[in-house]
């Protein structure tokens, strides 16, 4: 595996990783009873849904042109 497509992975790792924790927090406030923050979070994890297909994309996009 080349140094870029080891980037590409660590960044679709990183994106994964976030939408973890914001899911994890969005269902807490969901348990907690906070409407608005349960709703706030999920407009991030919804950001960083597109994040992280953007991030599959340039990988995948990679791995075609490179071969690795």
């Amino acid at each position: 595996m080349c140094a870029k497509n080891q980037e590409l992975v660590e960044a679709v790792v990183g994106k994964l990783t976030q939408m973890v924790t914001l899911a994890q927090a969005q269902a807490e406030a969901r348990k907690k009873g906070e409407r608005e923050r349960a709703i706030e979070l999920d407009k991030q994890l919804d950001l960083a849904y597109g994040e992280k297909e953007r991030a599959v994309g340039a990988w995948k996009e990679h791995t075609v042109e490179h071969g690795c």
